[in-house]
């Protein structure tokens, strides 16, 4: 494993200095060039728990990756370039209409510790905020993907990450904020996160991966989402979600669309039946 074909990978090689500025380059960059994808799971593959085995997956072989996959190997890169980083656990909201949420251990986020300054760092979500957000409770964070905020819950420990995708400044208490997900700042440990990693692949009540193959990747300012047979186009300006467009593809166009929009390059004998909701 070597930090400087990881940083090339995400175009990062001018790594300089672990700062808030650089950090945030990094999470950016992670999210430009290298896609969340679960792939392997329809490819018939269980998800590889080792971290080697994910650094050749991710870097050697240029494929992406689930939650767990990538934010272990970016903690790995983190900690390598002399951040402290902590692995949290985290609930996903599975419904905006009922408080219905997947189990702990369903996510894994970092936290990245700067002086006195604590930062949420995620590279593996597919609706994903772009910079890291600064671990402070109620103070709005705007980013290329909407504004954030992050609560508190009355748990020890636990705090809800919300979006708002169009925040209007002069209606602040009228503004949408769809929570996103649960996490706890209680540090865990690397095995808990292989117990995790052990599951994506056959635990329906964690996960929807099964139902879906999913690729997702950023641009300067859209977020490409193939589910299934149907690519979809999510643009962005100051702050605020532009647009929606989808287009449904054919068989042939999503293996295309793979290989040229994600830069994934599966061999001939590697075809799945697409899914989708």
């Amino acid at each position: 494993m070597n930090v400087n074909e990881y940083l090339s990978r995400i175009n990062s090689s001018n790594f300089k200095e672990s700062t808030v500025q650089s950090l945030c380059r990094l999470q950016q960059n992670h999210l430009l060039n290298i896609p969340f994808e679960n792939l392997d799971i329809h490819l018939g593959k269980s998800i590889d728990t080792e971290l080697e085995r994910i650094y050749e997956k991710i870097i050697i072989n240029r494929r992406g990756g689930v939650c767990c996959e990538l934010n272990y190997l970016f903690s790995w890169l983190l900690k390598k370039l002399g951040f402290l980083v902590s692995i949290l656990s985290c609930q996903i909201k599975k419904n905006n209409f009922f408080d219905e949420w997947t189990p702990w251990d369903s996510h894994f986020v970092l936290m990245v510790h700067m002086n006195e300054s604590s930062f949420l760092v995620d590279v593996g979500y597919t609706q994903n905020f772009r910079s890291p957000l600064k671990f402070v409770v109620d103070q709005i964070q705007q980013d290329v993907t909407g504004c954030y905020k992050i609560s508190k819950e009355e748990t020890n420990n636990v705090y809800i990450l919300y979006k708002c995708l169009n925040f209007d400044h002069t209606k602040n208490d009228s503004n949408e904020w769809i929570p996103v997900y649960r996490f706890n700042t209680e540090t865990r440990q690397i095995s808990e996160l292989k117990n995790m990693m052990a599951k994506v692949s056959t635990e329906t009540d964690y996960f929807s991966f099964q139902n879906r193959s999913v690729c997702v990747i950023h641009t300067t300012y859209t977020i490409l989402n193939l589910v299934g047979y149907r690519l979809s186009e999510i643009k962005f300006s100051n702050s605020a979600k532009k647009s929606t467009t989808h287009s449904v593809l054919t068989k042939t166009e999503v293996f295309d669309a793979i290989k040229n929009i994600y830069g994934i390059n599966l061999a001939e004998n590697e075809m799945f039946e697409p899914k989708g909701d």
